[in-house]
C-alpha cells in the first residue's frame, strides 16, 4: 500500500515538473521581428544566388535594423526570384525546414515589393 501512495506522489511530481515553463534567460536570442500585422518596420535586401553551391538556391541579404542578415523566403512568390531583385518587405521567422540550405534563417516574407 506504501509503495502505491509513493509511486503515485512520484509521478505526480514528475508530472508538475514537466509542465512548468524555464524562465527566460539572458543567453537566448530575441526573435529578430515582429510579425508584419504587428507594424513591424519595412526591411530592405536583395535577392541573391551566389550561395547555391552551398544548397541555397534563394537567400535575400538584407539590412535588419542596420545589421546585415540572410534569410531563406519561404514560399515567395515567383516572380521575385531573380537573382539581383531588390526587395522591401516585412518578415517573421519561420521553423521551416531549410533543406541543405544552412546560409541563413528561413523566413516568411510579408508585404513584399520590388525597389527601383
Amino acid at each position: 500500500m506504501k509503495s502505491a501512495i509513493l509511486l503515485f506522489a512520484g509521478a505526480l511530481l514528475f508530472l508538475s515538473a514537466c509542465t512548468c515553463k524555464k524562465p527566460a534567460t539572458e543567453a537566448e536570442a530575441p526573435a529578430p521581428h515582429a510579425p508584419a500585422s504587428s507594424g513591424a518596420a519595412r526591411s530592405t535586401g536583395v535577392l541573391t544566388t551566389a550561395h547555391t553551391s552551398h544548397g541555397c538556391p534563394y537567400l535575400v541579404e538584407a539590412d535588419v535594423d542596420g545589421a546585415k542578415v540572410l534569410l531563406i523566403p519561404i514560399g515567395l512568390d515567383e516572380k521575385y526570384l531573380k537573382d539581383g531583385t531588390k526587395l522591401s518587405f516585412t518578415y517573421r521567422p519561420s521553423r521551416a525546414s531549410s533543406g541543405e540550405c544552412h546560409e541563413g534563417q528561413p523566413a516568411i516574407l510579408e508585404e513584399v515589393s520590388v525597389v527601383p
